[in-house]
């Protein structure tokens, strides 16, 4: 056996696990298409942000990493939410749950630099970059991965880290349920008139929803980007040179913040649904993207991940303490059932909040105001719905 667990994909869930389950002893091959070590040369502050929740902060603190990220990171307080069909608001604090902030927004770049760090300094990490995943093969006791080069590396448990165009999930021949959300998300840096409060804002309207989620970087933008909208508009906004982008978001988001400015170029991407019906076969398992992805109007596709790790590398430890095999059904069906449930409900309300915020009908935009004032106004219902989002459940 060359190895108790191999890994594809080093984008931050994978070099997470990796790094946890190293630090504990157990001995990891991480495997990637790409060298992250070269990717990273981009500055920690550019590329796609998260809104990590507390559970995820709670997860990099165990690397003893968190101290290093929060310099780079922007903590915010309250959510901001509102619909511009309606005259409804949401306001969640983090008073609300007694704690100081809701979570932090952040370059994933940022985290994958200082998780690199700890896969360069570890002994029991094997790196392997630079490999692309051609077959797996798997008998009674271990898998085998065979890249394009005609490696052979073996081991007790294969974990596909890679995406949601996951190479793992395909030779593993893992069905999926999968739909195109028709919206184009938009995504870039922005320095605002006003001040974003250590608030994230998102306004719904009927043709997608917008994010404003603070970012402060080095004194140029302060505010992260992430704009959802149908496709038969996104075309139209595609062609729009910065002027018009930042008048149309003005507009959008009813000058909230006041004048934006663009401090990085807009990029965008199609938006796709796609849950695995199983989260393993014959000592393969999925995590992160390639076990599901989301809508990110709630921002919760990289937290789902992170939750993923904790759960499976907990899953993982006792059952290596216990002397039970880590690559049967019976302790791959463990991280199944614990991830299962709470990924399809995200995936489940994402869908009812794109779809009840897509429709005009009035009957609706009425439900949409009577829900948003009756949660506004309950304690105990604010404050379950910020637990949920902090991760705190």
């Amino acid at each position: 056996m060359d190895f108790e667990i191999t890994i594809i994909g080093s984008g931050v869930v994978g070099s997470v696990l990796a790094s946890l389950l190293a630090t504990q002893g157990v001995e990891v091959c991480l495997i990637d298409r790409q060298d992250p070590f070269k990717n990273n040369k981009l500055s920690k502050l550019l590329g796609r942000t998260s809104a990590l929740n507390l559970a995820s902060i709670g997860l990099l603190n165990k690397l003893e990493i968190w101290n290093n990220l929060s310099g780079g990171s922007t903590d915010f307080e309250r959510i901001y939410v509102w619909d511009s069909e309606g005259s409804s608001k949401l306001v969640f604090s983090a008073e609300d749950i007694e704690k100081k902030k809701l979570g932090s927004v952040i370059s994933n770049n940022y985290i994958l630099k200082e998780v690199l760090g700890i896969l360069k300094r570890t002994e029991n990490i094997e790196l392997k970059f630079n490999r692309t995943l051609k077959d797996i093969s798997v008998d009674d006791n271990s898998v085998q991965v065979i890249t394009e080069d005609e490696e052979k590396i073996t081991s007790k448990l294969l974990v596909g880290a890679d995406g949601s165009m996951s190479m793992v999930r395909k030779l593993s021949q893992i069905p999926t349920r999968t739909w195109s959300y028709d919206q184009t998300a938009f995504v870039t840096s922005l320095k605002s008139e006003n001040p974003h409060e250590s608030t994230a804002w998102q306004i719904f309207t009927p043709s997608g929803p917008i994010a404003l989620l603070p970012f402060d970087q080095e004194n140029k933008g302060n505010i992260s980007l992430v704009w959802s909208e149908d496709n038969e508009s996104a075309e139209r906004i595609k062609s729009l040179d910065d002027n018009n982008f930042t008048f149309e978001l003005e507009k959008r988001t009813e000058s909230i913040l006041g004048d934006f400015e663009l401090k990085d170029e807009v990029r965008f991407f199609p938006l796709n649904q796609l849950h695995a019906k199983h989260y393993f076969s014959n000592r393969q398992l999925l995590i992160g993207d390639a076990a599901h992805t989301i809508h990110p109007l709630a921002g919760q596709g990289l937290n789902l991940g992170l939750s993923d790790v904790l759960s499976l590398y907990t899953i993982l430890l006792s059952a290596r303490r216990k002397g039970d095999d880590i690559g049967a059904n019976k302790t791959l069906l463990n991280y199944e059932n614990s991830r299962k449930i709470p990924n399809l409900t995200m995936t489940v309300m994402m869908e009812l909040f794109k779809q009840g915020f897509g429709n005009s009908s009035p009957w609706i935009t009425l439900g949409r105001n009577t829900a948003f004032m009756v949660t506004q106004e309950s304690a105990w219902l604010k404050k379950k719905f910020i637990k949920e989002a902090a991760g705190l459940t």
